[in-house]
């Protein structure tokens, strides 16, 4: 017989257990497609922002200065990225997609929607809507 624990009903164990499967699906399937989640959240980014400075994208998606080098760095080491000094701005480096790049952001939609159904699998539509309102409301 299962004993129902005192702390299994809380909203914050309930939200840090969904959390962790949730992280562990998503590293799961951006692993296989060949991505960090850095890489991703970048790529994704650019796909609909670029040229981004590098402190912008940081910004955009998050990542602390070194986390940002570090990632662009890796994409552009695979094609994925370009990163060009800013004419009108000395210090600044901007950072686009290369065609390649556009390509593996757009290979990722539907991977992250897999994800996204996996998770979220047994929500209907309009409650992964409310879900989604309510975090956001949290967040």
């Amino acid at each position: 017989t299962s004993m129902s624990l005192p702390h299994a009903s809380l909203p914050t164990w309930i939200l840090s257990s969904a959390a962790t499967r949730s992280h562990q699906a998503l590293h799961k399937r951006l692993t296989e497609a060949g991505f960090t989640g850095y890489e991703y959240r970048c790529l994704s980014t650019l796909a609909t922002a670029a040229p981004l400075s590098q402190r912008e994208l940081g910004d955009a998606v998050a990542l602390d200065p070194r986390d940002v080098t570090h990632t662009v760095r890796a994409l552009e080491a695979r094609g994925l990225v370009t990163r060009e000094q800013d004419p009108s701005h000395g210090r600044r480096v901007l950072v686009a997609l290369t065609p390649a790049g556009r390509r593996a952001a757009d290979r990722m939609a539907p991977v992250m929607a897999a994800v996204q159904d996996q998770v979220f699998g047994r929500l209907n539509p309009k409650e992964r809507a409310t879900l989604l309102n309510l975090l956001e409301r949290v967040g």
